[in-house]
């Protein structure tokens, strides 16, 4: 059995988006105390906070019926709703541009893959 509702949720795109934004957003401001417990840990910390961030993100299909399409748009709009700050705190967009336009791909396809694992998952609860 299938989800029936339209191509992408939007109150479920607004939630995960919104959720997704928690977590880039808290888990930015502990990149200083990640570098600062492991050299190795901080290199490393924010894709792994981006990673999770989009899965969160992505996950949140609700009754989406493309949950890839829509994993892909919540992590994007997760993204999204960090830019204003990354203006604010890093300067002019040029100098970031390569930075989200990475970050925005690398979103996109981790969204898709969460939401396509959600709705596989939703769906075979509903079976």
């Amino acid at each position: 059995m299938t989800a029936r509702g339209r191509a992408v949720d939007e109150a479920a795109l607004i939630k995960g988006a919104s959720t997704g934004f928690t977590v880039l957003i808290i888990g930015e401001l502990l990149s200083p105390l990640a570098s600062g417990l492991n050299a190795t840990l901080g290199l490393f910390w924010l894709s792994l906070v981006g990673a999770a961030g989009f899965v969160v993100a992505g996950t949140r299909v609700g009754i989406a019926r493309r949950p890839a399409i829509h994993g892909a748009l919540a992590a994007l709009a997760a993204l999204a709703l960090t830019v204003p700050l990354r203006l604010i705190a890093g300067g002019p967009i040029t100098d970031q541009a390569y930075a989200l336009f990475v970050s925005a791909v690398f979103g996109m396809v981790v969204g898709a893959i969460a939401g396509r694992g959600a709705g596989r998952l939703r769906d075979t609860r509903h079976d």
